[in-house]
């Protein structure tokens, strides 16, 4: 299995905006947890403006409408946003003392990714057992209220992105997900 905090650190910074092409693909490849790179290579040819422009189109702003809001309050049965997940999202940030920029939403998919990166390292560093098994417990009850549902969110980055490679990538986003919830029994 590939090394949870890199994938939750690449797929936290894959899915946010790519706003400069150097730092975007070096950072993504610092991250790179995969042995085959040949997706993220094919990413690389891609023209800048294109990747930015997909990016729009599937996450901000669509003329047939957003497909794919990267907002957990925007996958749930509310179908809004700064829905319910936001605010508990909030809460788990809160205990750490973290939090999200002003004008953020905290139920944002590359902060969740961030946030479970951040405790799959707390837990790894953690020297205590009683503090290793809550944070585990910690770890486990984010993932199941705030990961869970990005299945439904890479299905649909899958179905609407006209990139194979981001596709084949978020194919193995899925497969790290559905991965994650079997070790964790949940």
């Amino acid at each position: 299995m590939a090394d949870r905090f890199k994938v939750y650190k690449f797929f936290a910074h894959l899915f946010a905006y790519p706003e400069r092409e150097e730092s975007f693909f070096s950072t993504l490849e610092s991250f790179y947890p995969y042995g085959d790179k040949t997706p993220f290579q094919e990413l690389k040819k891609l023209p800048f403006e294109e990747l930015q422009a997909e990016y729009t189109s599937l996450f901000v702003a669509n003329f047939k409408g957003v497909p794919c809001k990267p907002y957990q309050s925007f996958f749930t049965a509310e179908k809004t946003l700064m829905g319910g997940p936001a605010f508990e999202t909030a809460k788990f940030y809160e205990l750490f003392g973290l939090s999200v920029p002003e004008n953020d939403m905290p139920d944002f998919v590359p902060f969740q990714l961030d946030f479970a990166a951040f405790l799959v390292k707390a837990i790894e560093n953690s020297t205590n057992a009683q503090e290793k098994k809550q944070l585990l417990a910690l770890y486990k009850a984010f993932f199941k209220r705030h990961l869970l549902w990005m299945e439904r969110f890479a299905d649909c980055v899958a179905e609407n992105t006209t990139m194979e490679p981001l596709k084949e990538l978020t194919e193995k986003f899925k497969e790290f997900l559905r991965e994650e919830k079997t070790n964790l029994r949940l």
